[in-house]
Formats: structure tokens, C-alpha cells, sequence
């Protein structure tokens, strides 16, 4: 399969792609014109680091989990289990300040006058207002 296959396959751009590769994670075999020429195990370990990266990690973090991208997301190594691991207990600190915030927050807006009480209380961001000409 060549880099254009892969985008459309996966649904993510070439240039993710590219970035993949020159941040050292893919390394795919090239045709004698140049053209990259990606293997199942490389379609494989692209999905691979698009989930770690959808799940926080950085593409640094992902290269030194460089042999569970290899042998793939059914690995037990020590390594890629600690790794795993430590960034589900990132998240989970990250959602524990966030969830104290958000307390802080709708403390706070409870004790305001009744007359903001029609203020947004979902994520969604308040309405603008119109210039005035």
C-alpha cells in the first residue's frame, strides 16, 4: 500500500503520516522510484500510535515504546505496561483537578443572585454579543 491508501483507509492525512515517520516511530520500505510502500505491520503501527496519541501521549513518549509499536498492542512487556500504566494515572489526576474545579465553580455560581441564574452551566461557551455600529 502507498502513504494515499493508508490515509484512506485510517481516515488521517498523509501529512500525519509523514510526521509519523519523520518523528522516527514508521519506518516503511520504499520503491525503487522513491515511493513509500507501507506493510500490514505498518498499517498496524500507525493505528497503534494514533490511539497512544489520542490518549495523551506525546510522540517522544510513543518512541520509547518503540517495541510495543513493533510487536503491537497485544504486548506484555514490563516496559509497555508501566508506560501504560503511568499515563492512566495521569489521566486520572488530570479528571480528579478537574472535577475539584468544576466543584469550585458551580459553588461559587450557586451562591450568585438569582438573576444570573439563567447563566450557561454546560460546556458550551456564552453567546456573543453584537457590536455595536
Amino acid at each position: 500500500m502507498q502513504i494515499g491508501d493508508i490515509s484512506r483507509l485510517l481516515g488521517i492525512s498523509t501529512r500525519v503520516i509523514r510526521h509519523y515517520e519523520i518523528a522516527g516511530l514508521l519506518q516503511p520500505s520504499r520503491c525503487e522510484n522513491g515511493y513509500r510502500r507501507f506493510s500490514r505491520a505498518d498499517l498496524q503501527r500507525i493505528e497503534w500510535i494514533r490511539d497512544l496519541i489520542a490518549a495523551g501521549f506525546s510522540t517522544r513518549e510513543i518512541a520509547r515504546l518503540a517495541t510495543c509499536l513493533e510487536d503491537g498492542p497485544g504486548d506484555g512487556s514490563n516496559a509497555c505496561s508501566v508506560a501504560l500504566h503511568d499515563k492512566l494515572t495521569q489521566i486520572d489526576q488530570a479528571l480528579a483537578v478537574l472535577k475539584a474545579r468544576r466543584r469550585v465553580v458551580a459553588d461559587r455560581l450557586a451562591v450568585l443572585p438569582a438573576t444570573t441564574a439563567h447563566a450557561p452551566t454546560t460546556d458550551q461557551p456564552p453567546a456573543r454579543r453584537p457590536r455595536r455600529a
